[in-house]
């Protein structure tokens, strides 16, 4: 009778040492495209959120370049779906140097950065991406 119990007794302390586990955060990967400067250009925007607290953090693809920008930020459940709210940076981009006759530019990026925002819902993604302070539509499908 006493081997039961010291195996339970054992269990629960080997229970009580084992590391509790923590909200699973799920990929989400969206596909779409933003019409930029009158083109369709098409992006891939892959990312996990802390159900914690509701932290964003992933990376934009620009598919035709390849180019890949780190986003950060926010998706929050609204009544009708979710709010993404996400600055989306550059990172270490190339920079660009130049100077003439003493004067020039220094440090500056190749690519800007931007703001990601828009509603989730049925596994769509609408929202904008602003650029230099000019909007530009984006539509996105959930993919995974």
């Amino acid at each position: 009778m006493k081997r039961p119990l010291l195996a339970f007794a054992l269990m629960s302390v080997l229970g009580a040492c084992t590391p509790a586990a923590g909200p699973t955060q799920m990929v989400q990967v969206y596909e779409g495209q933003a019409r930029i400067l009158l083109l369709p250009q098409p992006y891939r925007l892959t990312f996990t959120v802390n159900p914690a607290t509701h932290e964003l953090r992933g990376t934009l693809e620009q598919r035709r370049t390849g180019d890949r920008f780190e986003v950060t930020g926010t998706l929050l459940d609204t009544a009708d779906g979710e709010e993404l709210t996400a600055q989306v940076s550059a990172g270490a981009a190339p920079r660009f140097n130049a100077t003439l006759l003493g004067f020039g530019v220094t440090g500056l990026s190749l690519k800007a950065d931007a703001l990601l925002s828009g509603r989730i819902s049925h596994r769509v993604l609408d929202g904008h991406l602003r650029v230099g302070g000019v909007r530009y539509a984006l539509t996105m499908r959930r993919v995974q």
